[in-house]
């Protein structure tokens, strides 16, 4: 069967960094089993939704997706509706009974069953010689070491590169482990071995994720791995200009981790650390394993440490217990510390979670206003620091063609991570995605910087 010929198949990548990995995988499992891979839903006939379970909104998104891509069925070409990810792993049974139309329920550990379903699917045989079962959830464990190729679905020059799986946290609030299962880090070699991979394929910045990567090698051969030795490793590939931590974890910032970020040419002056909050009791009720005390010396030992370190975080509003005072010490907290870029999410009671059963419950009608009051703080935190900048000049990453004008080109500098924070608007430049060049700030706004690119020598 040719190319031409075979059936299409459409990835629909919900959630996370994660998650867009995990599609990444799929999409090159399809073409693995010689399908075509389809960008528009109407005109494959085998659609694979990636979904997300961590929160309530992000459950409804995905249902939402689900049943659009289920229409499909009738007013498109769609043959085959696989339903894979975090919530097919937490709820099989009930979305089989509620979902009909889906032909194939995945978890989070079946990407090797998604091949199966995909050949059979493509006319193909699968590897084992017998029915494929519409719900074919494992327990969310092991680690595929083998072949981790990946086909890009975002931009071509910056990529995520995940380096665990599960956690091993008792967080109250948080499902993850439910759905992903306990850690298990990938070798240093393995993850090398891929980062040269996106590297061949023209990638330029890689951003390491998991759900703790501080704790990255802790369940591995005692001095085998760990994030320092990793970034080390990861500095030596050629040609690959940008690597940024996210989701590092408070109480986990050791001083030789501080000092290979501040040391290794590749290694830019960012950190991703989900605080959460620095209310002790709220941190005690979450069960995070650290103070306010201790998350303020993270942020300051790292500065200290880091020259022109950019600190983004996470904050979670409206936990069962968090009274005015306590989100009043959160406010501070922002202020004092002149966090760069802030996240903030409303407490969802998630089942199987110990926050849900906690008393001392928050209106959620509260909890959004406490939200909107911490973003507003941030705003202006963000729109000070970087009108600091205007005059001094950066290295950015270019990241394509302006949507405000084809003769603009927009790009980021180290401080800023694609899809989640500020841009930078460049004038007078010329390159194509992944390039650097060096460019004067003229203007800012609340998030974004305005600036013109300089002559190269």
């Amino acid at each position: 069967m040719s190319r031409s010929t075979a059936p299409r198949v459409h990835v629909v990548s919900l959630g996370c960094p994660k998650n867009t990995v995990d599609s990444e995988r799929m999409v090159a499992i399809a073409d693995q089993q010689g399908l075509a891979i389809a960008r528009d839903p109407s005109e494959a006939e085998v659609i694979v939704v990636n979904t997300c379970g961590f929160i309530e909104p992000a459950k409804r998104e995905s249902i939402d997706t689900m049943l659009r891509m289920a229409e499909q069925k009738h007013s498109g070409r769609c043959q085959t509706l696989v339903m894979a990810g975090c919530l097919s792993q937490r709820y099989p049974e009930d979305l089989a009974r509620e979902l009909p139309e889906v032909d194939h329920f995945l978890g989070t550990a079946d990407l090797g069953r998604l091949g199966e379903v995909l050949a059979r699917a493509g006319g193909g045989v699968p590897r084992e010689n017998a029915p494929i079962e519409r719900v074919s959830v494992g327990a969310p464990e092991g680690l595929e070491e083998a072949d981790y190729r990946r086909q890009l679905i975002g931009p071509p020059h910056t990529s995520y590169l995940k380096i665990s799986e599960g956690c091993n946290r008792p967080c109250a609030f948080c499902s993850i482990p439910i759905m992903r299962g306990r850690q298990r880090s990938r070798s240093v070699e393995s993850l090398v071995d891929e980062a040269k991979q996106l590297v061949q394929q023209g990638v330029r910045e890689l951003i390491l994720v998991a759900q703790d990567s501080t704790a990255y090698g802790s369940d591995l051969p005692r001095g085998s791995a760990n994030l320092e030795l990793l970034l080390r490793a990861l500095d030596q590939i050629e040609g690959l200009s940008w690597v940024r931590v996210h989701y590092a974890y408070p109480s986990m910032i050791y001083p030789p981790l501080a000092e290979a970020m501040a040391e290794l040419q590749s290694v830019v002056p960012y950190i991703d650390m989900p605080i959460q909050h620095v209310d002790d009791e709220l941190l005690r009720r979450m069960r995070r394993g650290y103070t306010g005390r201790r998350a303020r010396e993270a942020v300051t030992s790292l500065r200290e440490r880091i020259p022109g370190l950019w600190v983004r975080t996470t904050m979670l509003v409206g936990h069962p217990g968090e009274t005015d005072e306590a989100h009043q010490a959160l406010l501070r907290f922002v202020e004092e510390l002149s966090i760069d870029h802030l996240g903030a999410f409303v407490f969802s009671p998630e089942e199987g979670t110990s926050s849900v059963d906690q008393p001392d419950e928050v209106p959620e009608e509260l909890a959004e206003q406490r939200r909107a009051e911490l973003l507003e703080r941030q705003q202006r935190i963000s729109r000070e620091r970087l009108a600091k900048l205007r005059g001094q000049t950066l290295e950015v990453m270019i990241d394509g063609v302006s949507d405000e004008s084809e003769f603009l080109l927009v790009g980021r500098h180290g401080g800023q991570s694609p899809e989640i924070d500020g841009h930078v608007i460049l004038a007078d430049a010329e390159g194509q995605p992944g390039e650097l060049v060096r460019a004067e700030v003229r203007d800012s706004a609340d998030y974004d910087l305005v600036a013109h690119a300089l002559p190269t020598a």
